[in-house]
């Protein structure tokens, strides 16, 4: 099929099933040139299959993100919803001496958890000994259950008045080191009431110019809820002093 350019120029007599020259070649030539989807859209009232796969691919996608969009806000509020810090402090008191006794009292936590640092001193060679109780009451019976060592030396008592933090003298005027954790108000496996709390503490302090580390496990053998006393105190009756910080645990 030739086009001329001038008044001259006219159209060869074609039927598109010719090589002729200026014929345009065959119809299956023209029609493979032109493609599937370009024919198909010259057919009047069709539709585009691609089109259609086009469609269902959208809508897919707008469920998507409606589900996302769900996801998202659920997680947000779950986000929300969590603690802003694990831990709380709940204690921060400091004794200056004048006392055998560091007493903590009325105490609201009902947390699961407790911890505790305790960094003092004593007003004479002496060693420290720990106490539960409840409602302004300290427990001074046989409640108590530890297992104390010093550098791998350890002591134990079944049943005794107090818990043993350190089972060796510290030297009078140097700082000993404390830390804890200990079950507070929940049983064993985080879950209703204690029938029983079980604890660790780890203690530095000077004797004869060397550092000894104890490690005293314990177990407390009151189910009494909630804890709200606290008292760590010299067992020779020296004058006690330091801070006392505790943490409880937010749920």
């Amino acid at each position: 099929m030739a086009f001329g350019g001038s008044s001259t120029s006219f159209t060869l007599p074609h039927t598109h099933n010719q090589t002729l020259v200026n014929d345009g070649g065959t119809l299956s030539t023209t029609l493979t040139d032109m493609g599937a989807v370009t024919l198909f859209s010259l057919i009047s009232g069709a539709t585009d299959p691609q089109t259609a796969i086009n469609t269902a691919a959208i809508a897919t996608n707008v469920t998507n993100i409606s589900t996302n969009a769900a996801n998202i806000a659920t997680n947000t509020a779950a986000i929300a919803a969590l603690p802003t810090a694990a831990w709380s402090r709940i204690v921060n008191q400091t004794q200056t001496g004048g006392s055998a006794n560091f007493n903590v009292t009325g105490l609201t936590s009902t947390s699961k958890y407790m911890m505790f640092t305790f960094a003092g001193q004593f007003g004479g060679n002496d060693q420290l000994r720990m106490r539960l109780g409840t409602g302004g009451s300290i427990d001074t019976g046989t409640s108590y259950k530890w297992a104390c060592g010093a550098n791998g030396t350890y002591s134990t008592s079944p049943g005794d008045t107090s818990i043993t933090v350190n089972s060796a003298n510290f030297e009078v005027g140097r700082n000993f080191f404390l830390s804890g954790f200990m079950q507070w108000n929940a049983a064993e496996d985080g879950s209703g009431t204690a029938s029983s709390r079980i604890g660790n503490i780890q203690t530095t302090g000077a004797q004869g110019g060397t550092y000894l580390k104890f490690n005293t496990g314990f177990e407390y053998l009151e189910s009494a809820t909630p804890i709200t006393d606290v008292r760590f105190y010299a067992n020779g009756g020296n004058d006690l002093n330091g801070t006392l910080n505790m943490y409880q645990s937010q749920d």
